[in-house]
């Protein structure tokens, strides 16, 4: 239910993010495309190298949700040849990561009141 009240609100916003103008059309997009995949990859990478366990483990889950919403936008989830399927685990990161991020935004919006004070 949180969910469907989630995306009603999101629809509320007639200037939303259009997913389906993103890497379309030309060689470049495609090669956009790829290089977008191979940069997060790398940032993957990079949380293994992370000395603090607890930093590890809140970046892995972070970028394992930005992962999945990834997975979602470059999926071919407009060709109903296939079946579109994510893993538990990639729910939950996804929401995870979603919760960090809503949380960043609406801290983002007290620091702003505070500097207007």
């Amino acid at each position: 239910m949180a969910v469907k009240d989630l995306l009603n609100v999101a629809q509320q916003f007639p200037n939303h993010f259009d997913e389906t103008t993103m890497f379309t059309g030309s060689a470049q997009a495609s090669r956009l495309k790829h290089e977008f995949k191979e940069h997060f990859r790398n940032v993957t990478r990079i949380m293994d190298c992370v000395g603090c366990e607890k930093c590890k483990l809140w970046g892995k889950l972070q970028t394992r949700g930005l992962g999945t919403a990834l997975k979602i936008l470059f999926s071919q989830k407009f060709n109903h040849k296939k079946l579109f399927q994510l893993q538990r685990e990639e729910i939950v990161a996804l929401f995870n990561a979603f919760g960090r991020l809503s949380t960043s935004i609406y801290k983002l919006d007290d620091f702003r009141q505070m500097l207007q004070h």
